[in-house]
């Protein structure tokens, strides 16, 4: 059994792939496997895999028609042997030694899942984004909730860092025990088509797990990129916001039926209906006239799940 399974969902980016999978292949912890999962890349992303795979008997590759990134990510798990997962997207690269600094966490605090920082990559410049104020292992119910929280909205965060920061949700970051995830069947929920999948994930991974350590360490280079799928018009926002709605609230069902998390869960409620404002009523992209988005706008601001999150968030 290898260390680490790192999984890593591959569509239409040959111009960093390379730097990507250079970064896994170089680890300074060797005892790790590599799966590649082509999504039906229409360029020489394939090919790539391909290449690498034949020099290297620790890289794994999927072909597959494309599906999304949950569908790739949830294929690359199923594969997964490794003791730890994680997960590296492939136009983003990790810095050389972050297996390692991860499992030493990981086995020195014995917990379920270690989280560590990140830089944000914005063209040339470079920015140091810490997660937390301060290291920490938690073992304690109240702090581990309060972590789900944090991972809906961050401003619920127990021990936030000067300055700011971004994606407590991210599945880059953090190292999970593959027995917990098989354990407890957590996948990726395609149904939500790549927004707050990751989110959601992580959510799961906080509810089940009983203990989690941070270090103060970056790990992970994070490209900030404009026009990636959460910063894009997007014509189907109200459908997939529902999705999302309807995915948290199965969750929140299962794991927080007496709403101890409700209002970090209302709190994501308005920061998506900011979103759709942005990226639907308002986006220069939209064809409808002023008048139709807007009647559409009043509409949705009846429904029930808005009414409540403004109430309560």
């Amino acid at each position: 059994m290898p260390k680490f399974s790192i999984i890593v969902p591959i569509y239409n980016v040959e111009q960093y792939l390379i730097r990507c999978i250079e970064s896994l292949v170089n680890q300074t912890l060797k005892d790790i496997e590599i799966i590649l999962v082509d999504d039906g890349s229409p360029d020489g992303c394939p090919a790539i895999c391909d290449e690498y795979a034949a020099s290297d008997s620790g890289i794994r590759v999927i072909h597959k028609k494309n599906g999304g990134v949950s569908a790739a990510r949830n294929d690359g798990l199923a594969l997964t042997t490794g003791e730890w997962v994680l997960f590296c997207d492939s136009d983003d690269w990790m810095e050389r030694d972050a297996c390692e600094a991860l499992y030493d966490a990981g086995e020195k605090e014995n917990v379920d899942v270690v989280v560590a920082d990140i830089y944000r990559i914005k063209g040339h410049e470079i920015i140091y984004n810490q997660f937390f104020a301060s290291e920490f292992t938690y073992r304690d119910k109240a702090h581990l909730n309060r972590l789900v929280m944090t991972d809906l909205y961050q401003t619920y965060c127990p021990n936030p860092p000067e300055g700011s920061t971004i994606a407590y949700g991210g599945p880059w970051n953090k190292a999970v025990k593959r027995s917990l995830l098989v354990e407890n069947d957590i996948r990726f929920d395609v149904s939500l088509l790549g927004l707050y999948d990751d989110i959601l994930y992580t959510a799961y991974v906080y509810a089940n797990m009983k203990s989690i350590t941070y270090i103060r360490k970056p790990v992970y280079n994070y490209v900030v990129v404009e026009t990636s799928i959460t910063k894009s018009y997007k014509p189907n926002s109200v459908d997939i916001s529902k999705r999302i709605f309807r995915a948290f609230e199965k969750f929140l069902s299962i794991y927080a039926p007496d709403g101890r998390w409700d209002e970090a869960y209302y709190a994501l409620v308005i920061r998506r209906f900011e979103e759709m404002l942005r990226l639907y009523f308002f986006s220069r992209k939209n064809p409808d006239k002023l008048p139709v988005r807007l009647r559409k706008l009043k509409r949705l601001m009846r429904e029930e799940t808005y009414v409540v999150a403004a109430k309560k968030g």
